[in-house]
């Protein structure tokens, strides 16, 4: 283990709470955008509508917030651990649903939370915090 791996740890837990973060606030404010312009037709004017809402121009950041932590997550896990463990994301959702809005949670919903972050841990946390070898090249010689 070198120095570098509490660092590595440290840069991933924070991807993760920043993919987390920008993926959840960018589901809030697009349903805001949604509020704020009313009901969307297609025409140019809803466009227009949509395109002036602050709340719209909060997600697209978020969308680009949430790539950036998702190349970074990428980099230093399996895409299978890193796509199973984005799930928490639906979670992240509903709680923040409820806290801003004020939606309803039941029990169905807090039974599919737990199924969820049961079935995140059956298939497995990616402890990995090295980066991630690539598979040789398949490419033959002179074909790119």
């Amino acid at each position: 283990m070198t120095s570098a791996s509490p660092l590595r740890s440290a840069r991933t837990l924070l991807a993760w709470g920043a993919l987390l973060g920008f993926e959840t606030l960018c589901q809030i404010s697009l349903k805001l955008a949604g509020r704020q312009t009313g009901a969307f037709d297609f025409s140019l004017s809803a466009f227009h509508a949509a395109a002036a809402s602050t709340w719209l121009w909060v997600a697209v950041g978020c969308y680009i917030g949430a790539f950036l932590a998702w190349m970074t997550i990428l980099r230093k896990s399996t895409l299978s651990a890193a796509f199973t463990n984005s799930a928490l994301v639906f979670v992240a959702v509903m709680l923040a649903s409820w806290l801003v809005f004020g939606e309803y949670i039941g029990w169905p919903q807090l039974l599919g939370s737990v199924i969820i972050i049961a079935g995140i841990l059956m298939i497995g946390v990616d402890a990995s915090t090295e980066e991630v070898p690539l598979p040789p090249s398949t490419a033959l010689p002179g074909s790119g």
